[in-house]
């Protein structure tokens, strides 16, 4: 891979990689640079929006791939929540600092739509991109597949009607397997996947204010909260202690921030409802 220094904003492009833990995002960016930048996944489970980015050339642009930590769960506990406010003030604060998000890279496994998977898809395409910025779906693992596009062939319309809308799809495999015998379908997949960065990702990069930026994602993000203690004063305080503590935030700022999270304001409201984020009128899963 060629050295990368000082990049150049101008030319370089932000992509956000995102979906649970062991889908395959450390493989598909090491499949972009085709080098070993990212470590793959031992299958634990991470922090909620806690990313790592890394440096590549795709000629002529340079991408910093963003990979970052989806819900494991439909909702998520005060605990994780609170852990949440600190990684979603980084990863907004780097995103601001890079020059916002050009292309998100939504990874998931051949195999069913999950209700966590629906969360995961509003948490970065409605929540942190507001439908701004082009979604493509990664499906991965495909490799036992005699042609890895007959499998979206067969599950293509449930996406549809669970409200997963992408502005396109790849089907791969990030591994070339024992003895190369996936050789043919990893290099079709290096091809398929350079050629959607450079479609979809060379286009206007979408940022906000930070504090504006973060504001909306925790309040969006609240409404996942599977606990009755997230409206209380003592949460308010946890989460005024999260910012000052972890972030480094002054603590005025941070009671403000805290402040307009919690708010209900008609203005600031996000347009989704409580039934809509819960999935309460969508099956939990569907097999595919």
């Amino acid at each position: 891979m060629t050295p990368i220094h000082t990049p150049d904003l101008k030319q370089t492009r932000n992509i956000v990689v995102f979906g649970e833990t062991g889908v395959g995002k450390s493989s598909l960016i090491n499949l972009i640079a085709q080098d070993d930048i990212a470590k793959t996944s031992s299958g634990a489970g991470g922090c909620t929006l806690d990313a790592r980015d890394y440096l590549t050339f795709v000629d002529p642009y340079i991408f910093r791939v963003f990979d970052t930590v989806g819900l494991n769960e439909p909702q998520i506990g005060s605990k994780g929540y609170l852990d949440a406010i600190e990684k979603a003030y980084r990863l907004v604060t780097s995103l601001t600092n890079a020059g916002g998000i050009h292309l998100l890279l939504f990874v998931i496994r051949g195999g069913r739509i999950t209700e966590t998977m629906q969360q995961n898809y509003r948490l970065f395409y409605e929540f942190l991109c507001h439908k701004k910025v082009p979604i493509a779906l990664i499906i991965t693992n495909l490799e036992h597949q005699e042609r890895m596009e007959d499998w979206w062939d067969s599950n293509c319309d449930h996406f549809e009607r669970f409200g997963i809308n992408t502005v396109a799809h790849l089907c791969i495999t990030g591994t070339r397997g024992i003895q190369d015998i996936y050789l043919n379908k990893y290099n079709e997949s290096v091809i398929a996947v350079r050629q959607l960065l450079m479609n979809y990702g060379s286009g206007s990069a979408f940022s906000m204010e930070k504090t504006t930026w973060v504001v909306r994602v925790l309040k969006n993000l609240r409404r996942l909260v599977n606990s009755r203690n997230v409206n209380s004063r003592g949460n308010e305080k946890e989460m005024t202690r999260a910012l000052t503590k972890r972030c480094g935030v002054g603590k005025a700022e941070a009671g403000e921030l805290v402040r307009r999270i919690v708010r209900v304001d008609s203005d600031e409201e996000s347009i989704f409802t409580n039934d809509t984020l819960l999935g309460r009128f969508v099956p939990k899963y569907l097999d595919l």
